[in-house]
């Protein structure tokens, strides 16, 4: 069933750089998975659909399948992925275990998450309840996991597509970054590269979906979406909500100059208590993930430092640009061209220099609270 190599024929793509991983027959998968049956479907995304399969020797994995509609631009995500993920190896991403390529058959062979994935946590489509140590776990094995990608990996590697349906939960809760078919390989000796934008609207830094500038500096800014949706356990855009609290970022935005950012955690876990402080530091550290200028956020080690309070933060977040607006933007006239200008036209790679926000250390009961966020 299995042999040494996967995908013989893609070894030129590569430039020899392929390293070794279980091959699995078209066959094999397709028993696993029993004919990739509807009830085995596990979800959809991007590249395709993702069922549960059950080999022979009882493991259980998850198959990623390449639509057969694909273009070439699905062929050349399958490569990036098998080449990607097996020249990177964290605890806190995912772990691939083969893959398949035979005639247009294109598979990915995963170890299966017993919790899937986030989104189907954080936003209500299952009744699991994430108390706030476990919350604040899942954050930071994602920092980490973007730390080791950013910085800390023989390669550097943007992933693109950062966001709660691409975060897996194994059986303690613990987070693994999947789905890096869309991932770049990154020149040390560059501040960025010029590129089509590819990836989820809501998680968008402005400098990529404006300029098409990607660094590792837009993975950051959709770790601050995907914080403050863990938090706050809502979709980072839900227009049945009232207007000012469609878009998540502009609100927690509100909130923090209100000084009433309590509103913006899961009235569930208000409810059930946490140390406010160590929310209120976390919230804090999004909001430095938002920022609108690129070089002024935070690189992931040092958002990992400032997660476990090994430093502490030494600047205020400033106002980001929010994106999600457009039927906004053409009721006040602006236009990508006007909202542009707010964007340097190249990216720094210096760190910045931090400052405390208001109170980030020291949250007490004699702060004024008010409202109660929504639960969506």
């Amino acid at each position: 069933m299995k042999s040494s190599y996967c995908v013989a024929d893609t070894k030129d793509y590569f430039s020899g750089n392929l390293r070794t991983t279980n091959y699995y027959s078209f066959q094999a998968l397709k028993k696993a998975t029993k004919n990739f049956s509807e009830t085995n479907l596990l979800g959809k995304g991007g590249f395709g659909p993702v069922y549960l399969g059950k080999l022979d020797d009882g493991q259980l994995v998850a198959v990623k399948k390449l639509a057969l509609e694909k273009s070439q631009q699905g062929e050349a995500e399958f490569l990036s992925e098998v080449k990607m993920i097996t020249s990177i190896q964290h605890k806190n991403l995912v772990r691939l275990l083969g893959c398949c390529s035979e005639g247009p058959q294109r598979l990915l062979v995963y170890e299966y998450m017993k919790n899937r994935s986030l989104d189907l946590i954080i936003y209500g489509k299952t009744d699991q309840y994430l108390d706030w140590n476990t919350r604040f776990q899942i954050i930071l094995g994602i920092a980490r996991g973007l730390q080791y990608l950013h910085e800390d990996s023989h390669i550097r590697i943007v992933h693109r597509d950062i966001k709660a349906s691409n975060i897996l939960l194994d059986d303690k809760f613990q987070p693994r970054i999947g789905d890096f078919g869309l991932a770049r390989f990154f020149p040390e000796d560059q501040a960025y590269l010029s590129t089509t934008f590819a990836g989820t609207l809501g998680y968008t830094a402005p400098e990529y979906a404006i300029r098409g500038q990607l660094s590792e500096k837009a993975d950051i800014y959709s770790f601050g979406v995907l914080v403050l949706e863990i938090i706050s356990c809502r979709k980072n855009t839900n227009l049945n909500l009232p207007l000012e609290m469609q878009y998540l970022p502009e609100y927690a935005w509100k909130l923090y100059e209100r000084s009433k950012l309590i509103e913006l955690v899961d009235p569930r876990m208000r409810n059930a208590g946490f140390i406010e402080k160590d929310v209120m530091q976390t919230i804090h550290v999004a909001l430095l993930c938002l920022q609108a200028k690129a070089n002024i956020r935070p690189p992931m080690s040092e958002i990992v430092a400032m997660l476990t309070w090994k430093v502490e933060m030494v600047k205020s977040p400033s106002k980001p640009t929010f994106l999600d607006r457009k039927n906004r933007w053409k009721n006040e006239k602006h236009s990508w061209e006007t909202v542009s200008a707010d964007f340097p036209s190249n990216l720094e790679s210096e760190s910045p220099c931090l400052t405390p926000p208001p109170n980030s250390r020291d949250f007490t009961a004699s702060q004024s609270f008010s409202g109660t966020m929504v639960n969506v």
